[in-house]
């Protein structure tokens, strides 16, 4: 298990257990919600995929909607 696993987060790859989540978006309404870490490792993982030519689109950090739980 990760120690500084961050509890709003979907993943498991976290660094900082108060990092700031933003939602990654999947397509047919569906999201994750990452801390940096593991939206880098999101991205990666889709890049090994083959990307966005086999229907793996990466999202940029900058680009995506900060999660607020309230």
């Amino acid at each position: 298990m990760n120690k500084t696993k961050n509890w709003n987060c979907d993943g498991d790859h976290c660094r900082k257990a108060d990092s700031q989540i933003r939602v990654y978006p999947l397509g047919s309404g569906g999201n994750l919600l990452l801390c940096p870490a593991c939206f880098a490792h999101e991205n990666f993982y889709r890049a090994s995929r083959g990307g966005e030519r086999a229907g793996f689109p990466q999202v940029a950090w900058s680009c995506a909607e900060i999660y607020n739980p309230s």
